[in-house]
């Protein structure tokens, strides 16, 4: 029963052209895709594992080079490794530079809700097992920074993807705040960039993202598991990391190296 699941699921994400950048898909058929929640097991599995063995999963399913984020998608520091359920947002420039203003205007509207405000999120989030998944168009424009994260984490967020800028880059190291991201640039987003949607389709480094898929991702980078085909990708990278362990335990071992984590 487990492989006429995976096969049907796989064709019908063959027919919908996910996986795929093309950016020509309609929302309405985005829409229509069959919801399948990825379990409380599943991912912890994905939380085990490492993206090399997500990535050979995939292969062995026949999925080749469709759900590993652009290379320049990188973490903000070494030793971020996470995995949970994506909340997207997207936004796109708007290129409305601001106008000369008094300090104090500018205090009282950078936050502001309403039409006077000079920023605006796509929309609320934060859940616990939560990644945010934000597609900025790569611009130089800080959606996210050291502050609204520490939120995040608190509200249960387990780690952020952006194509494009996290700014307080330093802050958001030694607070350990498991970033992602292809910018770094001390710019705010007001005036340079604006919301178009929230937890809806997006592309995010090239890869095709939907509330609800599951986000892997360790140094080596970011991968996306489709919600449909999550338990069986994790069931397999899993016998994989398996098999990989003993043989890298055993090379400890004779070189005399003091066992780790990756080994145990």
């Amino acid at each position: 029963m487990r492989t006429v699941f995976v096969v049907s699921c796989l064709a019908a994400l063959s027919q919908l052209g996910f996986g795929s950048t093309d950016q020509n898909v309609e929302r309405e058929t985005e829409k229509a895709w069959p919801v399948v929640e990825v379990s409380k097991e599943t991912l912890k599995i994905l939380r085990s594992v490492r993206t090399s063995d997500v990535s050979d999963a995939l292969d062995s399913m026949g999925l080749q080079e469709r759900y590993q984020m652009d290379p320049a998608m990188r973490p903000l520091y070494f030793g971020i490794r996470f995995a949970g359920i994506a909340h997207t947002a997207e936004y796109d420039v708007i290129d409305r530079p601001l106008t000369t203003m008094s300090y104090e205007e500018f205090d009282k509207r950078q936050y502001a809700k309403g039409p006077e405000g000079l920023w605006r999120e796509a929309g609320p989030w934060g859940a616990p097992d939560q990644v945010l998944v934000i597609d900025a168009k790569r611009t130089a424009a800080g959606i996210l920074g050291s502050a609204n994260t520490l939120g995040g984490r608190m509200k249960g967020i387990v780690g952020f993807v952006i194509d494009g800028t996290c700014r307080d880059s330093y802050e958001c190291v030694i607070q350990k705040t498991p970033v992602f991201c292809t910018v770094r640039s001390p710019a705010h987003p007001m005036g340079r960039i604006g919301p178009i949607s929230n937890n809806q389709p997006i592309t995010c480094g090239g890869v095709k993202v939907r509330p609800g898929d599951a986000i892997v991702a360790d140094d080596d980078g970011v991968i996306v598991v489709p919600q449909e085909i999550a338990e069986e990708v994790s069931r397999r990278a899993k016998l994989i990391q398996d098999k990989d362990r003993p043989g890298r335990r055993a090379s400890y071992e004779k070189l005399g190296l003091p066992l780790d984590e990756t080994v145990q």
